[in-house]
């Protein structure tokens, strides 16, 4: 958020008669020990509200509006989250509309304005009006407001939030929207006061396995690119929300995990919260489970099931990198949560540390030259898929979409791959079918059928409309609360293929069982669209 000088607010006010006016009549109607402060603050509020929000509304409404938000920046307390849900007649505010108003003061830092926004968005409230002005506000040592001026980079700053949503009769609902906005900038002051120590924590982890590949020369250049990869997280491509640190460790029963003491940080802060928190025996974990901690990736990048309350409404990343003694045998994990940022999904997939690796061994599995037509096939391909599910990946299975997606150029049909989540929290699905037969209806007949074969709900969905009249859907399939069910590959194929069949094709289908094929094409080539609208619309 940029900040507002003093002298961009005074001249907004010079060329807004509406601000000029409603800041002298709050002059009028606050109290008298508050109307110096009130009017500064007016000014300062209102400058971030946009121009037809002030023509939208009377004087009296705007000034009695400024003055309900100053009043609940008096009372809030910079060193908490302070959270108002209100309607404005119901606290006597002096001011109308069919609104109702969330107000939230918290110490500046991001994803404030973004974390509202999606938490308010996932409960089918749209957001009608948004002011959100930065301020310096001074404060004596008792709390009370002393001086209130636009900020400046460097200072200690307060973001005021005001936010009108359409009007919420219910009071329980109205509480309940008030303690989860709360919760979830509880979370945010989390997440971005212990950020620092994150960033230290990857660096920590760089360093570890700097030393490990000094250890382990025939590890190296494993090791070498995860650090990359780390450093690569660090410098913009993730939004870092939670870490945790585990040991592996004898116990009087055997090897065990527990939590790395005051490990915890931002939304993993909570160590007594964890599966972990008491040791837990090796021998006591499932197998899947039990393997993946012993013997499992180095790396291991993967989703959790629990959505991020942080900044967008998205299910978190998972970063696993596994802890070695100096003979190379697993002493723990270092577990980062967050979400990947846009300039992660942006970047060709050539360049980024670990999927660069992945592409290197696909293009060695195809024997191809640079430069060469299937070897810019093969990188389009690679380049076009969700970067998340190719981080999930194995080079193996992303070889085999790969091999799919070539051998389906220029088809008719539909192809369907699946790749349950290694640590089974879902499935990549991917659903290849000719670019004329796509629409949005068809997407949305697709997952209806996707849910009901797996039994599970959509989590993520990515359209590539490849070459070769080729569109492919990738969806990421979570499981409901009694599991994942995983269909037959063959018949969930049959199923989609009816499903986008034309008229047309339904013709030569007809044709085909009382002509050959060849003379059945040709003929459905001729009267496929002979038909009007209306009778292919009634007759099957």
């Amino acid at each position: 958020m940029s900040d507002t000088s003093e002298a961009a607010v005074k001249k907004l006010r010079q060329d807004s008669p509406t601000i000029d006016a409603v800041c002298r009549l709050i002059e009028t109607v606050a109290d008298p020990g508050d109307a110096a402060l009130a009017h500064d603050f007016a000014e300062i509020f209102l400058s971030k509200a946009t121009p037809a929000f002030l023509e939208s509304r009377s004087t009296d409404a705007l000034a009695h509006m400024a003055l309900g938000a100053y009043r609940f920046l008096k009372s809030a307390k910079p060193s908490q989250v302070d959270v108002q849900v209100v309607n404005p007649e119901m606290e006597n505010e002096g001011w109308y509309a069919p609104v109702t108003v969330v107000r939230t003061n918290i110490r500046e830092r991001p994803f404030v304005v973004d974390t509202i926004r999606e938490y308010l968005h996932s409960r089918d409230y749209p957001i009608e009006n948004n002011i959100y002005p930065v301020l310096h506000v001074e404060r004596d040592e008792d709390g009370s407001v002393t001086e209130v001026r636009p900020s400046r980079q460097g200072e200690l700053r307060e973001s005021l939030v005001h936010c009108e949503i359409p009007r919420v009769s219910d009071p329980e609902v109205m509480v309940d929207i008030e303690r989860e906005v709360r919760r979830h900038l509880e979370d945010v002051t989390k997440a971005t006061d212990d950020f620092d120590a994150m960033i230290d924590a990857v660096n920590n982890a760089v360093a570890e396995l700097a030393d490990l590949a000094r250890d382990l020369e025939y590890r190296r250049p494993e090791l070498e690119e995860i650090q990359a990869f780390l450093r690569w997280l660090r410098d913009g491509s993730f939004v870092f929300l939670g870490y945790r640190g585990y040991d592996i460790v004898e116990g009087e029963t055997g090897r065990v995990i527990k939590v790395e003491d005051g490990s915890g940080l931002g939304l993993l802060r909570s160590e007594d919260r964890s599966t972990y928190a008491a040791p837990v025996r090796i021998e006591d974990l499932s197998d899947g489970m039990r393997e993946l901690a012993q013997d499992g990736p180095l790396l291991i990048i993967s989703k959790t099931n629990a959505e991020s309350t942080v900044h967008r409404r998205a299910r978190m990343d998972y970063i696993g990198i596994k802890k070695l003694d100096a003979s190379g045998a697993v002493a723990g994990e270092h577990r980062f949560l967050g979400l990947f940022t846009s300039q992660a999904f942006s970047e060709p997939a050539q360049n980024i540390p670990i999927l660069r690796q992945k592409l290197k061994y696909i293009l060695e599995r195809f024997d191809v030259r640079e430069g060469s037509h299937d070897f810019k096939e093969i990188l389009t391909i690679f380049n076009s898929m969700p970067k998340e599910e190719v981080f999930l990946a194995s080079g193996d299975e992303v070889e085999a979409d790969v091999r799919t997606v070539l051998t389906s150029y220029n088809t008719d049909g539909v192809r369907v791959t699946m790749r349950p989540d290694r640590l089974r929290r879902g499935a990549a699905v991917m659903v290849i079918l000719p670019k004329e037969r796509f629409s949005g209806d068809v997407r949305k007949e697709i997952e209806r059928e996707l849910v009901s074969a797996f039994h599970g709900e959509v989590l993520n969905y990515h359209l590539a409309l490849g070459a070769g009249d080729q569109a492919r859907l990738h969806f990421y399939i979570g499981p409901q609360e009694d599991g994942l069910r995983i269909p037959v590959i063959a018949d969930l194929e049959a199923s989609l293929r009816e499903m986008i069949r034309s008229w047309e094709d339904r013709v030569r289908n007809g044709l085909e069982r009382v002509r050959p094929a060849d003379e059945a094409r040709r003929l459905a080539r001729i009267y496929g669209e002979a038909f009007s609208p209306e009778y292919r619309a009634a007759t099957e």
